[in-house]
């Protein structure tokens, strides 16, 4: 029991280091003055270009991914609960990071990360395909509220393979994907009331 508690929260303590924050401090960049001003990869990117913008999601993704993954292969958790919740501790270690005094990002790219570990490429390749159209509609000078959209869509649209995989026994991934889910509505939430609001007028 034990162990696993020391899991969960050492998931979390990696998901609570915010790296584009790290790199825009090194670089005298204040994150918060960029676009919507969180501290995520996305603005890093727009802020010093898309080589610091790769860096930054690349070290977001594998903070999901990377010490879960090292637990599993190591036999130190096995529990397919644990492991959710583990996952899961990482996004909201992002999306509530201790060294944000609990603000963080909008924990996309750490989902990403906790999806790869969880469903071998499956999930982050529907959300990826779903971002990917998105982006292809409307390739540019998408605002925040468009991103918050397609992000939210994304993760509706994955909603039928984790019902899928439910029915086939994988319960631990509704856990993940109803915690995961509500994190990343929360943190769009603003974003995309805007978004509904411009659309009701525009109607």
């Amino acid at each position: 029991m034990w162990i696993n508690i020391l899991v969960i929260l050492f998931q979390f303590l990696s998901g609570s280091i915010m790296y584009s924050y790290i790199i825009a401090k090194m670089l005298n960049i204040d994150l918060s003055k960029i676009r919507d001003g969180n501290p995520g990869a996305s603005n890093l990117w727009r802020a010093k270009g898309w080589k610091y913008g790769i860096l930054a999601l690349l070290l977001d993704y594998l903070k999901g991914a990377l010490p879960i993954a090292l637990f599993i292969s190591l036999g130190i958790v096995e529990n397919k609960y644990v492991i959710a919740f583990s996952a899961l501790a990482g996004v909201l270690g992002h999306a509530f990071s201790p060294m944000l005094r609990f603000k963080g990002g909008k924990a996309v790219a750490v989902s990403f990360g906790a999806w790869s570990v969880l469903t071998k490429w499956e999930a982050p390749t529907i959300l990826g395909t779903t971002f990917t159209i998105f982006t292809m509609i409307k390739p540019k000078d998408t605002t925040v509220e468009e991103d918050a959209l397609r992000v939210i869509m994304g993760f509706i649209v994955l909603s039928p393979y984790i019902t899928y995989k439910f029915f086939l026994g994988e319960k631990h991934l509704l856990l993940f994907y109803a915690g995961n889910f509500a994190v990343i509505l929360y943190k769009h939430w603003k974003d995309l009331k805007g978004y509904l609001s411009k659309f009701l007028n525009y109607s």
